[in-house]
């Protein structure tokens, strides 16, 4: 059985970072694919950014490869399909059956392409679950992957922003941060020219706490519809009936 660690280590540009320190049964290939998700922190913009490498570490030693072969595919589809209306993919499932390992696996698979930014909620960790830490986290993820993005988060009006995260404002900082600059950029073209989607992750929606998870799904609800339609978000969560009545889709895959 393979063993892990957590260390702290410095990537050369002043960013210290916690990673995973796996044992020799884990090989470089995989240390490599998980040091490529670090997020290094803008100058130019003021959004702090949670590091999840060692997230995506535990959970993609877990993946078994060859397995989930179907959920993938048609995780893959929508991706590669962005002209149907579905902006949004939820999976859902009981406790155990692999959610999160499945969202790391499409993290693994997409980073370099059409994913542009990821969370992971963690009932550990009731800090980063707030609305306004997973905006901003998600949005910091983004700047520094899609160029687009961070010139039109340039323009937004930080006093704007700054009262709307002191007021925990989260459907106005939501709008600031995603909704307006979204709307304001073209839509992203593949090599050939073709419309390409772009998306992000949330996983484990349902490790958020109650109050947290109200106005999330608020967002959800109210903010989302207002995204262009070359966004899109894959989210999971277990069949929590807050989320199956909260949320104005039906479930993409059940597993």
């Amino acid at each position: 059985m393979s063993t892990s660690s957590e260390n702290e280590t410095s990537t050369g540009d002043g960013l210290n970072v916690v990673v995973e320190t796996l044992d020799s049964n884990t090989s470089r290939e995989h240390n490599e694919r998980v040091l490529s998700l670090l997020v290094a922190n803008n100058p130019r913009i003021h959004l702090h950014t949670t590091n999840f490498t060692a997230v995506f570490a535990r959970l993609l030693e877990r993946y078994l490869p060859g397995t989930r072969l179907a959920p993938l595919k048609q995780i893959s589809d929508w991706i590669n399909h962005p002209q149907t209306d579905q902006t949004i993919f939820w999976l859902t499932g009981d406790a155990g059956t692999g959610k999160s390992i499945i969202s790391a696996k499409v993290l693994d698979l997409h980073h370099d392409n059409s994913l542009i930014g990821w969370h992971f909620c963690r009932h550990s960790s009731p800090l980063e679950n707030s609305s306004i830490a997973i905006i901003e986290s998600v949005s910091g993820i983004m700047a520094s992957r899609l160029p687009e993005y961070e010139r039109a988060i340039l323009d937004v009006d930080q006093k704007a922003l700054e009262k709307a995260k002191a007021e925990e404002d989260s459907l106005e900082f939501y709008r600031l941060l995603f909704t307006k600059p979204l709307n304001n950029m073209e839509p992203p073209k593949d090599k050939d020219g073709k419309f390409c989607r772009k998306f992000i992750i949330i996983d484990a929606l349902d490790e958020i706490d109650d109050k947290h998870l109200d106005t999330f799904l608020r967002i959800a609800r109210e903010c989302f519809p207002d995204s262009p339609s070359w966004f899109g978000f894959f989210m999971t969560s277990r069949r929590y009936d807050k989320i199956l009545r909260s949320l104005s889709v039906k479930v993409s895959l059940l597993l």
